[in-house]
């Protein structure tokens, strides 16, 4: 875009964007698998640069040939909903006071040292192609624990929303009867 547009015309039409948006998800249900064709004039009026916002021509595609489509809600597993950090402290946790004696809180020397091993085995496999093949002395308990950590990991997210426009500079829009029809409220 060559034509200049007054300082904080991006941030104000966000704003107008989220308002619209918003309105858009009270009229529609998660369920709601819709679609539209946006058709937008957008002007400055200090400098009088303006835009055109039309449905892009085209057939098919995940719009379907219409220049806006919003997808309903999906269910999708998230492989780190338990973040990594979680999930690593957790094992640390627990492996480890399995070593240090009941009723005590201090880290023995033993503890220690399995910190260490486990630690450093940890970075080791960040190194190594197969750790697990060529390490692991309980592979298939941890595969059993680690599937049984992933089945829980499902959450609900909203659906996609897809634009297919055509964006124009007023200088080159031409107005067509098509662009200029209007529906008449009674």
């Amino acid at each position: 875009m060559n034509e200049e547009w007054t300082d904080g015309s991006g941030k104000a039409l966000s704003k107008v964007a989220s308002m619209l948006t918003k309105e858009e998800n009270q009229r529609h249900t998660k369920d709601d698998d819709y679609f539209s064709d946006p058709r937008l004039y957008v002007q400055d009026l200090n400098t009088g640069a303006a835009l055109m916002i039309t449905p892009e021509t085209h057939e098919g595609g995940k719009t379907q040939g219409r220049g806006y489509r919003k997808c309903k809600s999906v269910r999708q597993r998230m492989p780190n909903k338990v973040s990594p950090k979680l999930q690593v402290s957790v094992l640390l946790d627990m492996l480890v006071a399995q070593l240090v004696p009941k009723g005590e809180d201090r880290v023995g020397p033993l503890a220690e040292a399995a910190y260490r091993r486990i630690v450093d085995a940890m970075l080791e496999a960040q190194q190594a192609d197969d750790w697990l093949k060529q390490n692991a002395k309980h592979s298939k308990k941890v595969n059993e624990m680690i599937e049984r950590l992933q089945e829980m990991t499902w959450v609900e997210r909203k659906g996609d929303s897809l634009i297919k426009v055509d964006i124009v500079k007023l200088d080159e829009a031409k107005m067509t009867a098509e662009m200029l029809e209007m529906e008449v409220i009674e």
